[in-house]
């Protein structure tokens, strides 16, 4: 998993837990374990020849800082705990505060709230009933019903969505910033199954993420009640920022594309668009999880940084 994250100078409460968690040579020990696999407590008790006392009293560091989740394990009995990675890596912005206030616009989108689209199948929605009507079907991404999705899958196209712009127009934009939980689209699923899925904001495209599979080799955090165990069960989460030095997919900067090429503050509505160029490398489609689905309980998240004064 590849998570990345950013802190500032001001994020006391979260570098204090960090700089707790990473004093440790155990702790760093162990995130290197992690790092290459996952493990069970006892697993990585035995693997660093620790009681077991120890090792989750070292774990508690680590979740605390977000650097590990320690989930239930779907394929034990009892109490069998699995420790995977979390933040696989972070940014510490040194920089002096900036000599002007600004505000932020959030909101977030429900992924059945899409305004437009052009999909092929394979395709399908899910609800928390599971498969809404047949499946590959694409005039089912019609129906009402495709306002209480929690995972759309297609496997070529784009789907796009409108983010309502009046708090910011006419605003100097600072960052334009957006997160989902997505991952590859293939039959059942294959960890191991990569695709080029891009992003466009206002018909300009910003960057493409490389999926490196369709996952479901474990439960995600929040499933689909009665959703079958050979099927996707969760995503990554991604998160793409542009700004006035361009645009940055995890908080690495991957294209030149900036905020002011964006024209965010000349209409009423912004537009973002996710999909399957005709021409990628790899065009394993595209799941699309919102909340009360996958790994993070959420809808995509826009987050529009502007100046007030």
């Amino acid at each position: 998993m590849d998570i990345s994250t950013a802190f500032n100078l001001n994020d006391d409460a979260q570098l204090d837990r960090l700089a707790s968690a990473l004093s440790s040579p155990i702790r760093r020990k162990m995130l290197r374990l992690i790092g290459e696999n996952s493990y069970s407590v006892l697993g990585l008790s035995e693997a660093l020849n620790l009681s077991m006392s120890t090792t989750v009293f070292h774990l508690k560091f680590l979740k605390e800082a977000n650097l590990v989740k320690v989930l239930p394990s779907p394929n034990k009995r009892g109490n069998e705990k699995v420790v995977t990675q979390g933040i696989a890596s972070a940014l510490i912005d040194f920089k002096a505060a900036i000599p002007y206030t600004s505000s932020e616009f959030v909101y977030n989108v429900p992924i059945g709230s899409y305004t437009d689209f052009d999909i092929k199948a394979p395709c399908g929605l899910v609800n928390e009933n599971g498969l809404v009507y047949m499946h590959d079907n694409p005039d089912v991404f019609r129906t009402p019903e495709r306002f209480t999705a929690t995972l759309l899958a297609f496997t070529r196209g784009y789907i796009e969505y409108s983010v309502p712009a009046f708090e910011y127009r006419n605003k100097q934009i600072l960052s334009f910033t957006f997160s989902a939980e997505l991952c590859s689209e293939c039959p059942n699923y294959n960890n191991s199954w990569k695709s080029d899925i891009t992003f466009w904001i206002n018909g300009r495209e910003v960057c493409t993420y490389r999926s490196l599979g369709d996952y479901g080799d474990r439960r995600g955090r929040f499933p689909i009640p009665h959703w079958p165990a050979n099927s996707t069960q969760y995503g990554m989460l991604k998160k793409v920022r542009i700004d006035e030095t361009g645009t940055y997919l995890d908080e690495k900067r991957v294209s030149d594309v900036t905020v002011g090429m964006l024209d965010l503050n000349r209409a009423d509505l912004t537009t973002l668009r996710i999909g399957i160029k005709e021409n990628a490398h790899y065009v394993g489609g595209i799941n699309l999880f919102g909340k009360n689905n996958g790994d993070t309980d959420q809808d995509i998240i826009v987050q529009v940084c502007y100046k007030t004064n």
